[in-house]
């Protein structure tokens, strides 16, 4: 709907629509000043940017359930498993959850800034995942980043 309507909309009325979408909570945007794009609302990062809606630079986001030492322990995993893979490593890891609110290592998100991949982990990342244990609630959210 959103796509939509900007389409819809000539030179002079976008930013009247694009306001009215912010404003009724269709789309948000970034507070990066060198950016301010429009995301929809389904965007965790800006999609121009790869920034956090409030400006900032991707930053971890720990679930409640997850105790901080098994949390380092994943993040060291993930280190070593791009130093081994010769893969980039990415800003963030979001990993998602299953039907039964456990972490998996297959069809995660790799965050490079705006850009954003899906990707799978071997064994040795899916075990410090397991060692987090199950999300307590559906919806958690679970995002390392990783040194430059």
């Amino acid at each position: 709907m959103v796509d939509k309507a900007l389409r819809a909309a000539s030179a002079q009325q976008e930013d009247v629509v694009r306001e009215v979408f912010r404003a009724a909570g269709l789309m948000w945007q970034c507070a990066r000043h060198r950016c301010r794009f429009d995301n929809p609302m389904s965007a965790q990062l800006c999609v121009r940017c790869g920034r956090q809606r409030d400006g900032r630079r991707v930053d971890d986001v720990l679930p409640a359930s997850a105790d901080p030492e098994d949390f380092e322990a994943l993040r060291e995993a993930l280190i070593e498993y791009f130093e081994n893979s010769g893969k980039q490593a990415p800003d963030a890891v979001t990993f998602h959850l299953n039907f039964e609110n456990e972490w998996t290592s297959y069809a995660t998100t790799l965050q490079y800034g705006a850009r954003q991949e899906a990707h799978s982990f071997d064994a040795e990342v899916a075990m410090a995942l397991d060692d987090l244990g199950p999300a307590e609630e559906p919806g958690e959210e679970l995002r390392v980043t990783l040194p430059r």
